[in-house]
């Protein structure tokens, strides 16, 4: 099962393609809420979760063509230890968002300031309106599917082919973080320990399930804290 022309391509796509198109599109986009350009927000939500449903169909129309099987992508579900393990690992992630989110609750008005300075690099991407609230919510999940079955099971699967699966696990994590270049150095350390740390945990079970479900609970708990820093509950 070794790759073919059509997954190199992909593979460059994500490793390359992908980061220059978000780096460029993220400015655009920046440039064109500053300038006040209505709906540009919403308008980028549904851009991005669209392009990232439609690789991800393409990418498992061109597995199945090629005959290979679902669990070599993290498509399925290994009974017995592995799977216990990976629930317990994305139950403790939630549990621990959880508490992050009551801790941030009972922020004073000095800890309300880190938290803004935090946002800060993100600030025009988070959503400001209860109508880009639900919209982000619905990109937040997109991404903890998508982005799983494209930079953990396709791109580790694809690197594995020449590194071995756990440097291919680093690798990937990597590329994932470069990928979120646009977001600042900051942004690149925390997605990259975020993509490593999701292919630990996918390449441990062998299942995307778990990561698919503690990633999008991480961009769930993303979105709730920018709308709580920059929202506008009236609107």
């Amino acid at each position: 099962m070794n790759p073919t022309l059509l997954d190199h391509l992909l593979a460059a796509l994500l490793v390359v393609g992908f980061p220059i198109y978000a780096a460029r599109s993220y400015r655009s986009f920046v440039a064109a809420v500053r300038a006040g350009v209505p709906g540009v927000r919403l308008r980028e939500y549904r851009v991005t979760l669209v392009l990232q449903w439609t690789l991800v169909a393409l990418t498992l129309l061109w597995w199945r063509h090629g005959g290979r099987p679902a669990a070599a992508l993290g498509l399925a579900l290994p009974l017995g230890l592995q799977s216990l393990v990976g629930l317990g690992i994305a139950v403790l992630v939630i549990v621990l968002l959880a508490y992050q989110w009551k801790a941030i609750q009972r922020l004073d008005t000095k800890g309300f300031e880190g938290l803004a300075a935090q946002v800060e690099p993100v600030r025009e991407l988070m959503p400001h309106t209860r109508a880009e609230y639900r919209a982000f919510q619905a990109l937040s999940i997109t991404a903890g599917v998508c982005e799983e079955v494209l930079y953990r099971g396709y791109l580790i699967w694809y690197l594995a082919a020449g590194l071995g699966r756990w440097p291919a696990v680093l690798v990937a994590g990597v590329v994932f973080g470069i990928a979120h270049f646009y977001q600042g150095k900051a942004g690149v350390l925390k997605t990259g320990v975020i993509g490593v740390l999701a292919g630990v945990l996918y390449a441990g079970t062998g299942s995307l399930l778990w990561s698919m479900l503690a990633h999008a609970a991480i961009d769930l708990q993303s979105g709730a804290i920018g709308w709580r820093v920059v929202g506008k509950p009236t609107t």
